[in-house]
């Protein structure tokens, strides 16, 4: 039986592949002379020379740069801080309305939303964009932790300020995206969803329908 070797030196002792790993254990070192350089490393975006004449646009020019570092993976990224809530919306005589009165809790733990109601005590109604269809639907506000949810991806899709929008007109504030779900779907199928953000690493997410109890 043959055997490749992963790590070897060729050209005369000119160049050394490494197709396996090489681990440099502790009181090891990896020392890099003067005159060589480091070549197909991550680097990070260029950062254009600040021009801030306030504190706050320098803090944003500070925070822009930390972000590079991290999307280049010179610094771990920032964590997501998601919660989230039932939407507020109780326009009289809806039948969203009706919907989210029978929504007795939405939690969120280790990336898993649990929206707790009686999918059968839903009202099934047509969704403002036709393409939706009819389904039981119910709304749930997402706060990301961001102040600015157009810097943030939702399934590789950009949000704009028409979510910005959309989220307020349901009671939500800033940083906070409105999703709206068709339970008698997730009753059957969770649905999953991605977050990314500059400097965040994407992250999953799953939303789950649970049954109140005693049910």
């Amino acid at each position: 039986m043959g055997y490749n070797t992963k790590n070897y030196t060729e050209q005369g002792g000119e160049k050394t592949v490494i197709g396996g790993i090489l681990e440099v254990i502790e009181g090891g070192s990896l020392e890099i002379k003067e005159g060589a350089f480091l070549k197909g490393f991550p680097i990070a975006s260029n950062q254009a020379n600040s021009t801030a004449a306030t504190v706050s646009d320098l803090k944003d020019n500070f925070n822009d740069l930390l972000a590079k570092l991290k999307d280049a993976r010179f610094m771990e990224f920032d964590t997501w801080n998601v919660s989230v809530a039932k939407a507020p919306i109780a326009t009289e005589g809806q039948p969203i309305t009706a919907n989210q009165s029978q929504v007795s809790d939405v939690t969120i733990a280790d990336g898993i939303i649990n929206v707790t109601v009686d999918v059968e005590e839903l009202v099934e109604f047509d969704s403002s964009n036709p393409a939706q269809g009819i389904h039981k639907w119910i709304g749930i506000l997402i706060s990301t932790g961001l102040s600015d949810i157009t810097k943030i991806k939702y399934n590789d899709y950009q949000l704009t300020q028409a979510d910005v929008t959309e989220a307020a007109s349901v009671g939500g504030t800033d940083g906070d995206i409105i999703m709206w779900l068709k339970c008698d779907e997730i009753i059957e199928t969770p649905k999953l969803f991605t977050l990314w953000s500059s400097g965040y690493e994407e992250t999953e997410f799953m939303v789950e329908i649970v049954a109140p109890a005693g049910e």
